[in-house]
């Protein structure tokens, strides 16, 4: 009975199928192919975007390995939204050889660390879901637990009730280290679109003594 009550689905639709996601929905994947080497944002023939040759993000470089959208978009939106904490380990096969890659060879003097939510949010929530990526990701590449090195001290709205120009300040001195990282730090995220977060946790690592701090994301919005 639980075998049929609990069976596979697709993360998207929900229809049965063995894979994250099932033909039709990963037939809408867009890979991020043609996307700035800095930051990952989709840009022509893959050349470095005018933001990170005017201003770069304080990060050593931002990997997202689809674009945010079509039935990929429903499934994060699900995660995030709807209380489907499932589709974290569900769609976690899709993307965990992404992470495994950005820690690499590595692993042993990396920390995988996931962009926390405030604790007002999760607590209306109910659960951290890129807290709950980054574990199903890591238990999938058979890494180490990601580690809660992130705290955000300050409440805010949030990013996607706001418009670019206002993120950046939305989250400046939003995190703080609460333990000693390691020089090098794999951040990970559901979704980067203006990169103003992933950029303020780096600034929090580097004043903790991290080095390198490599953003991962599932997903990169235009």
């Amino acid at each position: 009975m639980l075998s049929w009550l609990f069976r596979p689905q697709c993360a998207a639709c929900g229809v049965l199928c063995e894979a994250p996601l099932c033909e039709a929905c990963r037939a809408s994947l867009v890979e991020n192919a043609a996307a700035c080497p800095r930051c990952a944002l989709p840009t022509e023939g893959a050349v470095t975007c005018r933001r990170c040759v005017r201003e770069p993000l304080g990060l050593d470089l931002v990997i997202a390995p689809w674009r945010f959208g079509a039935q990929l978009a429903s499934a994060l939106k699900r995660l995030k939204f709807a209380n489907a904490t499932h589709v974290a380990r569900t769609i976690a096969p899709l993307w965990a050889p992404v992470l495994a890659a950005a820690v690499g060879d590595g692993a042993r003097d990396s920390a995988i660390v996931p962009v926390p939510l405030h604790w007002r949010r999760r607590l209306q929530r109910g659960y951290d879901h890129t807290w709950l990526l980054a574990l199903h990701a890591c238990a999938a590449g058979k890494l180490a637990r990601p580690a809660p090195l992130l705290r955000r001290v300050r409440h805010a709205p949030a990013q996607s009730t706001l418009p670019a120009s206002q993120r950046a300040a939305n989250v400046r001195g939003a995190f703080v280290a609460c333990k000693p990282v390691p020089e090098r730090v794999v951040l990970v995220d559901d979704v980067v679109t203006t990169g103003a977060t992933l950029a303020a946790c780096a600034t929090a690592l580097r004043a903790a003594g991290a080095r390198e701090v490599i953003g991962v994301s599932i997903a990169r919005a235009d």
